[in-house]
C-alpha cells in the first residue's frame, strides 16, 4: 500500500510486473502514464504510507544502506522506488527486478516523501525482508568457530544512536551487535542512520544478559564500559583482542546489573565541560583504539 497526501491521498495496489511505472497524479487518481491506467483513489484528508505487511519488513530509504542492501541481500528485495535522478545509477538492479518480477516504481521527489514519511529518502527506498534477531545461543556458537569483538547495548533505544553505532562498527568491522531482549528491532530510520553498515553487523537478542555475560567471560572475553569517574584512560593500556563493549542507555546509563559484570571501566579523556560523550560517539572512540592496537576486525560471518 503505497501513501499519498497531496489534496487526495490514494490507495495503490501494485503486483509485480516488468515494466516500471509512471505514477504521476491527475485530480483526484493517480495513473500509471506507461499503461494509461487508473490505479485507484482514497478519499480526500487520508493520509497513508507504504507499510511492511509482516513485522519482518522494512522499508528501507537512503541511498547508501538501500545501495548495500542491493548489493548484500538482493533476494530479499520486495519492491523499488526511486526518483528520476536515481534511475541512471539504478539501471542494473531495475534490470534485475525486471527479470525476476520484482515492482519498481518511478515516483516524484514529493511522492517518496510521503511513501516513506522522511524528507531524507534521497531519492531511494527499497522495501525488503529484515534479517531476524540472532539468538545468544548463535552468537556463542559464531564466537566458537571465529572470535570476533563485539558490542552490547545495554537498554539504548535511539534509533539514530544504534544506526550510527552499526555505522562504526562496519567501518571498524565489527560484526556483531547483541542486546537484551528489549533491544529494538531495526528501524529505517536507524538502517539510514548506518549509511549501509546495517547490511554488515549482525543483531542479536538474548533473554538473559548476565548468563550472555558469564559464558562470554568464559571464553576468554573481557568486558569494558566507559565511565567519567573512572581512573584509568582508554589510552592508558590497550584493550584486549577479546573484547566486548558495553554501552549504556542514553539517559540512565549502564544498568547496576552490568555494572557489577564489568572487567573495567575506563575514562575517555575531556576537559569536563560535559558529563558524557553520546553513545555513538564513545562506541567509535573505543572501537578505533582498539583497531589501533589490532587492526581492523573480521567484518561480517554469517555464515
Amino acid at each position: 500500500m503505497v501513501a499519498g497526501s497531496n489534496p487526495v491521498a490514494p490507495t495503490i495496489f501494485f503486483s509485480s510486473f516488468s515494466r516500471h511505472s509512471y505514477l504521476t497524479f491527475q485530480g483526484e487518481f493517480l495513473v500509471n502514464d506507461s499503461r494509461k491506467t487508473i490505479i485507484r483513489s482514497q478519499p480526500r484528508g487520508k493520509v497513508l504510507r507504504e507499510k511492511a505487511s509482516t513485522d519482518r519488513e522494512l522499508l528501507y530509504y537512503g541511498q547508501h544502506i538501500c545501495t548495500a542492501l542491493a548489493k548484500m541481500r538482493r533476494s530479499d528485495i520486495i519492491r523499488v522506488y526511486y526518483t528520476e535522478e536515481r534511475m541512471k545509477p539504478l539501471g542494473e538492479l531495475l534490470r534485475w527486478c525486471a527479470k525476476n518480477r520484482k515492482a519498481y516504481h518511478l515516483v516524484s521527489g514529493e511522492e517518496l516523501e510521503r511513501i516513506t514519511g522522511s524528507v531524507h529518502h534521497e531519492g531511494l527506498a527499497i522495501l525488503a525482508t529484515c534479517p531476524p534477531l540472532g539468538s545468544a545461543t548463535e552468537l556463542l556458537e559464531l564466537l566458537r568457530l571465529k572470535p570476533a569483538p563485539l558490542v552490547f547495548l545495554d537498554d539504548v533505544q535511539n534509533p539514530h544512536n544504534i544506526g550510527t553505532i552499526m555505522r562504526v562498527m562496519a567501518n571498524f568491522g565489527w560484526p556483531y551487535l547483541v542486546g537484551p531482549g528489549a533491544l529494538p528491532p531495526l528501524t529505517a530510520a536507524a538502517a539510514r542512520m548506518s549509511e549501509g553498515g546495517a547490511e554488515s553487523v549482525r543483531m542479536f537478542a538474548c533473554k538473559d544478559s548476565k548468563s550472555l555475560c558469564r559464558d562470554l567471560k568464559a571464553m576468554g572475553y573481557r568486558l569494558y564500559g566507559t565511565s567519567s569517574h573512572a581512573k584509568d584512560s582508554l589510552y592508558a593500556k590497550p584493550l584486549v583482542e577479546k573484547s566486548v563493549v558495553i554501552m549504556g542507555s542514553e539517559v540512565e546509563g549502564m544498568s547496576p546489573g552490568m555494572e557489577a559484570l564489568m572487567d573495567e571501566f575506563l575514562l575517555i579523556p575531556g576537559t569536563g565541560q560535559v558529563e558524557s560523550l553520546n553513545v555513538s560517539v564513545a562506541c567509535g572512540l573505543l572501537l578505533g583504539e582498539y583497531t589501533r592496537v589490532h587492526g581492523l576486525g573480521p567484518s561480517r560471518a554469517l555464515d
